[in-house]
């Protein structure tokens, strides 16, 4: 089993329910301590769920944003010229999500896409 996880949240608005299920996995996983450390990065797409304050999503990066870190791609953002609405989510990291991500997969992370 995999100690470290990143959950790369990719998917768009006509994929929800796979976006809500990386969510779950990522809460439930560090909830029961079923990995070493959990990471989320929203990237691409799902980035406009947060920006529209979609309920549900909103709803798991609350909890989510509690108990571990959760990252949006602002390079993403502000070509979707979303970036303001994404630093307005407390507790959501928007940064260059490149570097994060070279970052975990050298210090031997798996990378699950949704």
């Amino acid at each position: 089993m995999a100690k470290n996880i990143v959950v790369m949240i990719n998917s768009g608005r006509d994929q929800k329910a796979k976006i809500l299920t990386g969510l779950t996995l990522a809460l439930v996983g560090k909830q029961k301590h079923l990995f070493d450390d959990v990471q989320v990065i929203f990237f691409g797409p799902s980035e406009q769920l947060i920006a529209e304050k979609d309920p549900d999503i909103m709803n798991m990066l609350e909890q989510l944003t509690k108990v571990e870190n959760v990252y949006a791609c602002q390079l993403v953002g502000d070509s979707m010229k979303i970036t303001d609405k994404l630093k307005e989510v407390q507790g959501l990291n928007v940064t260059l999500v490149g570097p994060v991500i070279a970052d975990f997969v050298a210090k031997g992370y798996e990378i699950l896409n949704f």
